[in-house]
């Protein structure tokens, strides 16, 4: 997920035969033998029976499958989404498994699959019992190679816990003869598929209603080759009282030419009326009767439909209920043919366009837009994407979807419809990816010269200034910013609340940029305003939590954390639009727990905000999170979790070229990760690569670069040149009202006054940062500076003593408990201690994975539910960095965690 992207849920639906056409147990047996086999393909040319035997075998199985399904279409030959289709495939028989999952491929526009898919091995490991199959129907329409190359790596990995059932017309580009050698494969192929004598004949005679000797039985066998399609046509034919010599002349050729020739012999002996519905319905790739009505307009489809289906007329049953339909493949594909001979392209497309309207009536937009697109009806196109905006849920994968339909549009009409650039320019922002925003801008040919339009047209400038200056902003050039606005503001109309908040918002980037975190609250506050007044609540929600981040800025964390309090999610929650709003606002109060030095609350509410803003896709909110998440590795010192959390957040579009942002929220913690994992000489040679009073226009980002230089030079230990650098920017922060900052450089100023043994001016500065943090309860800000920081608060306990002091003194003694005691700090050293101890849970859980108990035993054994377990054996991998329950029994004996009787069964 997607990403994430709108999935129809008939896609994970095994398809279900009308009527079981044939017994074929042998086949059956075959599928049964798969189960011991990584990967089971089935390979044989459309009509042979492929999914019906796939669907029959799930039906009548005694194994009790637990299994994921997924119908693939052409539109799944992109790599996102054919994986997130895998993955909301498996989440429906195991979601605890996949969720997780689920919310690290939507993180990023750019994903490394193979990581994923690691994490899928791994996890899966961790369920010794769990048994779960995946099948991959119409392998075929997959022509993309990091699909083919993705599933390979799967494959060769797959553990046992997991099988792969491959359905395809041909053989798919992977290492199968590899495959075969290391006994990882078994095949069904055409000449498994084809029908015996005994198998025909029962079809013929008892699923047919024909009576048939058994010569002719045999002879028509002999001549379609046992092609199950084949015999359905000659049984159809037959059923119509044509001779057996005048139907078997016919059936020779290929199996395009015998389709070809049948399905007009079939549609010949039917009605007029029923040959026009089936034409008119294959244009749908799956239908009920009410949809069909909105096509054929007879109003008697659900009859035409059960006659179909008495018919056995190439018709698939796609849910329980009989409700929704398909056709087979090769039979809509015909159907289709003779319905452009028979039909204009314009009265085909009228047809795409009832069924689009007939989706929109229904409220799936999905499909109404992907209708609307086949109808090349533009205006109806770019009319659904405006509701689109106007009614956004924020639901899972909603962005990422209207992100293809744009894609999928003709150029010229983005300078047609500017209204239609403004709205991708919008989507790829909440995206965060800036750049392409900016791209869609500049498609956008706003008309002149038409009085009557003058004002809308003025409005849509308006519009397209104020999103250039949001673009800017990000990038922190604070007088594009400034000059954007000031034209954008010259055309908008009193009542356009909506481009004004645009413009507030943008100003608030203006104002961070220069550093003057009030201007910045200020303007935010204002454009949350507007937004509530244009009747947008979820952005004035989302605004209303990063407006937290200014108020921390100037050191007012109780204000903070009390505005984020007072944020309401029922209205949203009313609207549909939940995930969204959660999700920004855990990162936020993540941070607020973080910085009060409540780590695992701080973990879990990260941990959330990422899976449900990655859920709709909305990565413009995701960095939060991710800056708490590696806020916290460091503090543990789970340093390979904090470089992967760190090149994650370097890899979101809104970073990836965006100097300015990684100067101000990043610089700081790459250089603290490197130093850390005891590479200073990264750090050196990042400090004399930098000039943080040259860098970057914006002040902002000059100042955050200089603290992160400040960094890396008392490190080297030299103190006077940080000193230097921090009276240069310490300054301009008190003046600023950024107390934050103040309070951070102050503590960076005592660490350097301490190393040339300036005590007293050690103490001053000291001071100040406890006068700063004493009022508004901060504790990380000095525990991440380290031991090096206690000596002097000891002395300011004896100049100063208080409760403030003495609850920082306790904190850092309970970190000194838990620090590694070698110098390394790297978890894969394979001599140190853990980092967080174990609680009595854990270590109760682990010592019973030591005995090798599967979830299950250890949940009846500990009288806890299995997800519980599950979240229990997170936390130890965690805590002992490690990737499976194997290295950390490992780890545990190394590290004598476990008891004496930890070998014995419960």
């Amino acid at each position: 997920m997607a990403s994430g992207i709108a999935v129809a849920g008939t896609k994970f639906s095994a398809p279900t035969s009308l009527h079981a056409l044939i017994p074929r147990q042998r086949l059956q047996d075959l599928l049964n033998t798969g189960l011991q086999y990584p990967l089971t393909l089935l390979s044989a040319p459309a009509g042979y029976g492929k999914t019906s035997l796939l669907s029959e075998w799930l039906l009548t199985s005694q194994n009790h499958l637990s299994y994921a399904w997924v119908s693939l279409d052409s539109s799944d030959d992109d790599v996102r989404k054919f994986w997130l289709c895998i993955f909301l495939a498996l989440q429906r028989c195991a979601p605890d498994l996949i969720t997780p999952l689920l919310l690290q491929w939507q993180d990023q526009r750019a994903l490394d699959i193979q990581h994923i898919l690691s994490l899928l091995i791994n996890r899966l490991l961790e369920e010794p019992d769990a048994h779960y199959i995946l099948i991959i129907d119409d392998y075929h329409l997959i022509t993309e190679p990091a699909i083919h190359q993705g599933l390979t790596y799967l494959i060769e990995r797959l553990p046992p816990q997991l099988r792969l059932f491959l359905s395809t017309r041909v053989d798919p580009p992977l290492p199968l003869h590899r495959l075969r050698s290391r006994g990882q494969l078994i095949e069904v192929r055409a000449r498994h598929f084809q029908c015996t004598a005994s198998e025909a004949g029962a079809f013929l005679n008892e699923s047919m209603g024909l009576s048939l000797s058994r010569e002719e039985v045999e002879e028509i066998t002999e001549r379609t080759e046992g092609w199950l399609v084949g015999l359905q046509l000659v049984a159809l034919s037959l059923q119509s009282q044509a001779s057996l010599a005048e139907v078997l002349t016919h059936v020779s050729g290929n199996q395009r030419y015998i389709l070809e020739y049948f399905t007009e012999e079939v549609l010949r002996q039917q009605p007029e009326r029923l040959q026009t519905f089936l034409q008119v319905t294959s244009l749908l790739d799956q239908f009920c009767a009410s949809l069909c009505d909105a096509l054929w307009e007879e109003g008697q489809s659900q009859q035409m439909l059960e006659r179909l289906e008495r018919m056995h007329l190439f018709v698939v049953a796609l849910d329980i209920e009989g409700i929704w339909y398909r056709y087979h493949h090769l039979f809509a594909e015909a159907l289709q043919h003779r319905l452009r001979q028979a039909m204009s392209q314009e009265d085909i497309q009228a047809m795409y366009a009832k069924a689009s309207l007939w989706y929109a009536e229904q409220g799936q937009m999905h499909e109404a837009v992907q209708y609307a697109v086949q109808s090349r009806d533009w205006l109806r196109v770019i009319s659904l994407l405006e509701h689109f905006l106007r009614h956004l849920r924020w639901q899972p994968g909603e962005v990422p979807m209207m992100q293809r339909w744009i894609e999928q549009l003709p150029a010229e009409l983005f300078g047609q419809h500017p209204r239609l650039g403004l709205f991708a320019a919008w989507l790829w922002y909440a995206m965060g990816d800036f750049r392409a925003s900016e791209g869609w801008l500049d498609k956008v040919e706003i008309p002149c010269g038409q009085p009557a339009e003058e004002g809308r047209h003025r409005q849509l400038t308006a519009e397209m200034l104020a999103r250039r200056a949001m673009s800017k902003g990000f990038y922190g050039h604070e007088q594009e910013v400034l000059t954007l606005c000031e034209q954008a503001a010259a055309l908008l109309d009193a009542d356009n609340n909506y481009v004004r908040a645009l413009l507030q918002n943008a100003l608030a980037f203006a104002a961070l940029a220069r550093g003057d975190a009030r201007a910045a609250l200020y303007a935010l506050k204002e454009s949350i305003a507007a937004y509530e007044q244009a009747g947008i609540i979820a952005a004035a929600s989302c605004l209303s939590c990063i407006a937290s981040s200014y108020q921390l800025m100037q050191g007012l964390l109780r204000q903070a954390e009390q505005a984020l309090e007072l944020i309401q999610l029922e209205p949203l929650e009313k609207r549909n639009q939940p995930s969204l709003l959660r999700g920004v606002l855990y990162a936020y109060q993540a941070a607020i727990l973080y910085e009060q030095n409540q780590l695992e609350g701080a973990f879990d509410l990260a941990q959330q905000s990422l899976q449900l803003i990655g859920q709709v896709g909305a990565m413009l909110f995701v960095d939060q999170a991710y800056v708490v998440l590696l806020q916290i590795y460091l503090a543990r010192q789970q340093l390979d979790a904090a470089e992967e959390t760190l090149q994650r957040l370097l890899a979101l579009p809104a970073y990836r070229d965006n100097e300015y942002a990684q100067a101000w929220l990043i610089s700081g913690l790459q250089v603290r990760l490197w130093l850390l994992k005891g590479e200073q000489e990264l750090a050196v040679q990042w400090r004399k690569s930098r000039q943080p009073q040259a860098s970057f226009p914006a002040a902002f980002s000059q100042e955050r670069e200089a603290v992160a230089w400040v960094r890396v030079l008392l490190a080297e230990r030299k103190s006077e040149e940080a000193r230097r650098l921090l009276a240069l920017w310490l300054p301009r922060a008190r003046a600023a009202e950024r107390q934050e900052h103040v309070l951070e450089m102050c503590l960076l100023e005592a660490l350097a006054c301490q190393q040339i043994q300036q005590t007293q001016e050690a103490l001053l500065a000291l001071a100040e940062a406890l006068a700063i943090g004493e009022p508004e309860g901060y504790v990380r800000h000095f525990l991440d500076e380290g031991s090096e920081l206690m000596p002097l608060l000891r002395r300011s306990r004896e100049h100063q003593p208080g409760p403030y002091v003495e609850r920082l003194l306790a904190a850092f003694g309970q970190v000194e408990k838990r620090a590694p005691k070698h110098s390394h700090p790297a978890l894969s050293a394979p001599d140190q201690a853990f980092i967080d101890p174990l609680s009595t849970r854990e270590q109760e859980v682990l010592e019973l994975l030591a005995q090798g108990a599967s979830n299950q035993e250890i949940a009846r054994a500990l009288v806890i539910a299995p997800n519980t377990v599950k979240r229990h054996v997170q936390a130890i991998l965690t805590k002992l960095g490690v990737r499976n329950r194997t290295q950390a029994v490992a780890r545990a004996q190394k590290l004598r965690l476990l008891s004496a009787n930890a070998d014995r069964k419960p």
